[in-house]
């Protein structure tokens, strides 16, 4: 077996459609899940716990985005390419345009709904007061994470994140040891844990919105350990693959078992590391797909939900009251508010999301083309 060198792989492992990409839309699919799963006609936490660990998901997109950067920009980063500067508005770029259109939209539909007489579900969270704090994204400063677009707490947090990066990453440079990058990570990944339960009485992986930094920053940074982790080890693929199943079947078991989030957490990690580690030999059908709609569908489910569940499907119980009585039509109806969610994502990114990043990299982070200089030397003809 040939060891993968403790750089960034080879060109097949930055390919697309890898299982980080495939892991990445099953996680933002299963937050949708959670957060659709009270307006099922069983909750589905009463099925089975589990289904209530939903915060996981987002969880593993905090890890992740550690990891990924440290990959895509770690180099870059470490050479001073890149400025400080760019490098955040880079990140701010590609997150805040969704953010606040998808917050445009939901006030429109709100102000439309209360000029129609209809009320969601869910009082006091579209509140107009709530506002100012959504736009200007004061998540991470324990202001407005309940109201309107919930997921949005996420991009608060990660800019401030990502503003530390550059920072970080050359400082976790210094690291050269596989071990080392691992115990740094578990001790930054249980000492935030123990500090939280300390602190605030509870785990550091399900925290208020009002502690939703102290809830990023740590798995942020964990995602850094295992980003160097992948560097300096010497990984083979049948090595890579191994973490990364061994961690998977983990996390299905304790899942099952619903054992501590502890343990989820660390399978979480070594799905992560593993799946990294793996070269992409071969791109899983769909995985391309999905990682670009991933962000799109953690990030405008609240539409699509609002809209399903608060106009939609009342409107489909006036029409067919039984819909609400007979347990596979019900089913099937909420089933229909994730094939709504999907499609609206998929439409959300080809139409919206691609087309406002495309010019936004046009307009403002293309380089400039360099003009070729004439030689200042002469030539052969004219020196003769």
């Amino acid at each position: 077996m040939t060891a993968i060198a403790a750089t960034p792989p080879n060109a097949a492992s930055k390919a697309r459609g890898g299982a980080l990409d495939a892991l990445r839309f099953v996680a933002a699919l299963f937050v949708v899940v959670f957060h659709f799963g009270d307006s099922a006609p069983i909750p589905l936490q009463a099925m089975h716990g589990f289904l209530g660990r939903g915060y996981l998901a987002t969880d593993f997109f905090l890890i992740l985005s550690g990891f990924v950067l440290a990959k895509a920009y770690g180099a870059a980063v470490a050479s001073r390419k890149v400025s400080l500067g760019r490098f955040w508005m880079k990140r701010f770029a590609r997150c805040y345009p969704t953010h606040i259109i998808t917050l445009a939209m939901l006030v429109v539909m709100v102000l439309a709904a209360g000029y129609l007489g209809l009320s969601a579900t869910n009082e006091g969270r579209f509140d107009l007061a709530g506002l100012p704090a959504q736009i200007f994204l004061l998540h991470a400063f324990g202001i407005g994470g309940g109201h309107w677009n919930v997921p949005s707490w996420t991009i608060s947090t990660l800019l401030i994140c990502y503003a530390f990066f550059p920072t970080l990453w050359r400082a976790m440079l210094r690291i050269n040891s596989i071990w080392v990058s691992l115990a740094l990570g578990l001790v930054i990944l249980l000492g935030a844990n123990a500090l939280s339960h300390a602190l605030l009485g509870q785990p550091q992986y399900n925290l208020h919105f009002q502690w939703c930094m102290f809830r990023a920053a740590p798995l942020f940074l964990v995602g850094l350990t295992l980003a160097r982790a992948v560097q300096t080890g010497r990984w083979t693929a049948n090595l890579a693959r191994a973490v990364g199943f061994g961690g998977g079947a983990v996390l299905l078991t304790n899942a099952v078992l619903l054992g501590p989030d502890t343990i989820n957490v660390l399978a979480i990690c070594a799905v992560i590391m593993g799946c990294g580690a793996s070269p992409v030999t071969k791109p899983i059908p769909g995985a391309e797909w999905g990682a670009k709609v991933s962000f799109c569908l953690f990030m405008v489910h609240t539409i699509t939900g609002a809209i399903w569940f608060d106009v939609i499907e009342p409107l489909a119980a006036r029409l067919h009251p039984a819909i609400e009585s007979v347990a596979w039509e019900a089913w099937a109806m909420w089933l229909g508010a994730l094939v709504f969610t999907l499609i609206g994502s998929d439409l959300y990114n080809r139409f919206i999301d691609e087309p406002i990043q495309k010019r936004i990299a046009r307009k403002w982070f293309a380089r400039p083309a360099v003009s070729a200089r004439p030689d200042p030397r002469p030539t052969a003809e004219q020196s003769a």
